[in-house]
């Protein structure tokens, strides 16, 4: 019977699901487990996330970038067959700028490889129907020229030199040797012109800039570039991060900043620590661009570690609020219901002990310090079908003398704990013994289990389902002296904290 009711209980007395937490610690590297621990006590079960998670927003290598390689590919392979027909070299020039244009990113040396081939074989499609004098002036080569050092120089081959500088050029990567004689020439011609600076924010422990499909050393902090197009990411634990894409000039700098700098962060985790959630402007924007990801929103929390090595937060966004968890609890309860009575004192039974049904309610007060509980309780139990004699007369055999009721009173007084504590919003347990009179002629202990299921949308209420039971000896001068009565109760009420 109890299973059921529980599980009814369960099914309609359930909690609203509650938003996922997300604590985002103003730190280089995620804390400990025991201290995410400590944490989870005040925010719930919580998703940790830390300094590169707010500053490098993963940009991970999809399908799009995927396919904008192959296209790349298929294109070069169709433009190697093609070359050599009639007049073709134009429009394979084209169709090559067409499919390097959307490439983003380059992974790895292999990619650029591939990159630094197309762009060699477009430059030379372009090229080869046009002197060299007029390639510079002809409003047809105009998307294929780039002005540097106040010259006129081809896009591409100066795009595909500026991947790897230094790289040694082969006749085999090309389609003709005059092309081959051009490029070796314009190699060192950019050679001699001054470098561009590629300046780094301080990266987060772990992250990795990569440049061109080429890693950086850890630590780095610049790098040299040479003029023409570039391609740098950060990874962060495998993942793509701060995509660019740019084109550089000589003498030129460029900067790859984050977007929440490691001054801003020391300034946010001092802010944390003081209790407020004015943080930067940059981290601020951050943290919640990063919980604009998630389908629910979730309750956000900033935290910090003090001198002491022990977690703060402060409530950020996303209805999140710190409770802060109060050793002491009072629960006030109301609760009805029905059981059995059985008793040697019933009115007309001389002494012989018999059993009747009886309803009734209970009020209680319970004060919880911590998993302890101190309760006292004041219940009534009605049973029709019976009465309990009682009067003046010591030993209650004279009839003019006596009373009757079938109301019996018992306030009763007792110890517990609970499993776990009736915080807002748990399903909690109360396990406890009692002792009490049940009036009028019984007194003798008891023992009680509770169970709270909180209410939907109200999380300091609970609906209570309780197992009562009482086995006294009747007091001296009543029917039935010294001999037992035994109550048996199951009720259904509700419990509030005050």
């Amino acid at each position: 019977m109890l299973p059921l009711i529980l599980a009814f209980a369960s099914a309609f007395a359930a909690p609203p699901p509650r938003s996922p937490a997300l604590v985002v610690w103003m730190s280089a590297t995620t804390p400990s487990e025991e201290v995410r621990k400590l944490a989870d006590r005040e925010t719930g079960t919580a998703q940790h996330l830390v300094w590169a998670d707010i500053t490098l927003m993963p940009e991970p290598f999809n399908s799009s970038d995927e396919q904008r390689l192959g296209a790349l590919a298929a294109v070069m392979k169709e433009g190697r067959a093609r070359w050599d027909d009639f007049d073709a070299e134009a429009a394979v020039a084209r169709a090559l700028a067409a499919a390097v244009e959307p490439v983003a990113t380059l992974r790895d040396v292999a990619d650029r490889d591939a990159l630094r081939a197309a762009l060699l074989w477009q430059g030379a499609g372009i090229t080869r129907g046009y002197p060299e004098n007029l390639f510079s002036s002809l409003q047809d080569t105009m998307p294929f020229r780039v002005n540097i050092a106040s010259k006129s120089m081809v896009r591409p081959w100066v795009d595909a030199i500026a991947l790897e500088p230094r790289h040694v050029f082969s006749r085999a990567e090309f389609p003709d040797g005059q092309a081959y004689a051009r490029v070796t020439s314009l190699q060192q011609e950019l050679g001699l012109l001054p470098r561009a600076r590629l300046l780094l924010d301080p990266l987060p422990p772990g992250a990795v800039a990569v440049l061109d499909g080429v890693s950086l050393p850890a630590g780095a902090t610049e790098a040299e570039l040479a003029a023409g197009r570039h391609y740098v990411h950060v990874l962060i634990d495998g993942v793509m991060a701060e995509r660019m894409e740019f084109d550089a000039a000589p003498s030129d700098t460029v900067k790859l900043a984050l977007a929440v700098s490691p001054d801003e962060l020391s300034a946010a985790a001092a802010v944390v620590l003081q209790g407020s959630a004015e943080v930067p402007p940059d981290v601020a924007a951050r943290v919640r661009s990063l919980a604009g990801r998630n389908t629910i929103p979730p309750r956000v929390f900033l935290a910090a570690l003090d001198a002491k090595g022990k977690p703060r937060l402060v409530a950020f966004g996303g209805g999140a609020v710190i409770e802060k968890k109060r050793p002491v609890t009072v629960l006030f309860s109301g609760e009805l219901g029905g059981g059995v009575i059985q008793s040697s004192g019933f009115s007309g039974q001389r002494g012989e002990e018999a059993t009747a049904p009886q309803f009734g309610g209970s009020f209680g007060l319970e004060l919880g310090i911590y998993n302890a509980a101190i309760f006292a309780n004041a219940d009534l139990a009605l049973a029709p079908t019976a009465q309990v004699a009682y009067g003046s007369s010591e030993d209650q055999t004279e009839p003019e003398d006596n009373q009757y009721t079938s109301a019996m009173f018992r306030p009763s007084g007792g110890l517990g704990v609970y499993l776990p504590r009736p915080l807002p919003g748990t399903v909690w347990f109360l396990l406890g013994g009692t002792y009490g009179w049940l009036g009028p002629g019984s007194l003798g202990p008891g023992v009680k289990l509770s169970v709270g299921v909180p209410m939907k949308g109200d999380s300091q209420t609970w609906l209570r389902i309780t197992v009562d039971g009482y086995r006294g000896t009747q007091m001296e001068g009543f029917a039935g002296e010294g001999l037992p009565t035994s109550l048996v109760s199951l009720r259904l009420g509700f419990g509030s904290l005050l």
